[in-house]
């Protein structure tokens, strides 16, 4: 998924239940269990190269093959 794409998720949200999270905040393993009251961290990877989302461990794109891998942390 291209980062501006999910960037637009983040933000737009139809109609939000304060009693219950929802969205991509409450995705399981992405709140810091150090600090319980924390904002949620979105963590990304992609290509520099050619923009392909990868994953954590890639050390080189499998789409163009680049390794210039770089990670986005979205609060």
């Amino acid at each position: 998924m291209p980062l501006s794409r999910l960037l637009s998720e983040l933000f737009t949200d139809s109609a939000p239940d304060h009693d219950s999270p929802s969205g991509p905040e409450s995705a399981p393993g992405s709140r810091d269990e150090s600090e319980p009251d924390s904002q949620p961290t979105t963590v990304l990877y992609e290509c520099r190269n050619c923009g392909t989302n990868v994953d954590a461990s890639a050390t080189t794109c499998p789409a163009c093959g680049g390794d210039d891998i770089v990670t986005y942390a979205i609060d």
